[in-house]
């Protein structure tokens, strides 16, 4: 009788060859990086603490670190502080684990650059590959389900502990919408269950920390509902320059956290947060579909991502309405 759901062990199957190198490549090297992407999601910092904890119950000698930048809201309430180093770190032989990241360009640490051995886990279209070695399954929903995949089909020979399946699960909950959005499989429950006997407790761990609000995060919402527009295709979209969001109080970082306020909402087939970045110089956009796959889309506007999930960047104000326009006429058919 299969220890897993015939999902789950199809997935650890496919794994197994990587699975092996990823072992002899940890083994080859005493100073281990981990990174992921800027502006990190629950997906980027839940996949690489799941990943920290996974090495440190099983490789406890060895020095790893976790690199990139904390989340204004979920750190360290969630996420512990990342590691800060000099370049003397850098400096010496380290191999880099490069998690939730399509392009190098939006690593949230340059120097991982420096790495002796670099190896890619990404859920992403492989535009950019990138590496020595690399697994890329653009059919999970999230980074931290693959790595959970990889950690349970090695759990006869190595720890995959509470505290690592906590921060797994915790990406898995943030880039599947809750288990809502299309890329959510058989796989993604069967993880979700193996998780939960781990004794991950999802509502005490997790669901209180990841959406838990304040007084001020009602205010966010009313603004948005009374700023929002729909077009005649179904595109709803909120933009948030730098003065809405003194008004609000919030960064752009958050811009996007009310962006799924229209999911499931008749007659919107896509939704959009655009917020601007005064620092970066461009308005970031979250971008949203029910079913059109709108990666591609993205792409035009110097961004991409997944089928119904992606982000753009436009770089002037007058860039907004063309862009609106676009995904209008998009949707039309």
């Amino acid at each position: 009788m299969n220890k897993y759901s015939p999902a789950l062990t199809r997935k650890i199957n496919e794994y197994a060859p990587f699975s092996a190198q990823l072992i002899a490549k940890i083994n080859e090297y005493d100073q281990i990086g981990v990174f992921a992407h800027k502006t990190p999601d629950p997906d980027a910092l839940g996949s690489e603490y799941g990943m920290y904890f996974w090495l440190k119950d099983n490789f406890p000698h060895k020095d790893i670190k976790v690199f990139g930048e904390d989340h204004q809201f979920y750190s360290p309430a969630l996420y512990p502080i990342l590691d800060k180093e000099t370049d003397k770190w850098f400096a010496k032989p380290f191999l880099a684990l490069i998690l939730d990241l399509g392009n190098m360009g939006r690593c949230s640490e340059p120097r991982a650059a420096k790495a002796h051995y670099t190896v890619k886990i990404d859920h992403h279209p492989n535009v950019e590959p990138y590496g020595q070695l690399m697994l890329v399954d653009d059919n999970s929903v999230a980074v931290s389900e693959i790595l959970a995949v990889l950690f349970l089909g090695l759990s006869d020979k190595f720890v995959f502990s509470k505290r690592s399946a906590t921060m797994l699960f915790s990406g898995i909950v943030g880039d599947s919408g809750r288990f809502k959005y299309a890329t959510t499989s058989a796989a993604t429950f069967a993880v979700a269950e193996q998780l939960l006997e781990l004794g991950v407790d999802m509502n005490k761990d997790i669901y209180s920390k990841l959406y838990s609000g304040d007084l001020e995060d009602l205010y966010t919402k009313r603004y948005i509902l009374d700023q929002f527009k729909v077009t005649p295709n179904g595109f709803a979209y909120y933009v948030l320059d730098a003065e809405a969001q003194k008004t609000i109080n919030i960064t752009p970082e958050r811009g996007k956290e009310n962006v799924n306020i229209f999911s499931g909402i008749q007659g919107i087939q896509a939704w959009a947060a655009i917020t601007e970045d005064v620092e970066e110089g461009r308005w970031r956009v979250s971008l949203r579909s029910a079913g059109k796959p709108i990666n591609e889309l993205a792409a035009k506007w110097n961004g991409g991502g997944h089928p119904q999930a992606s982000g753009a960047s436009l770089f002037d104000r007058s860039e907004i309405a063309q862009f609106v326009k676009e995904v209008d006429e998009y949707l039309k058919d």
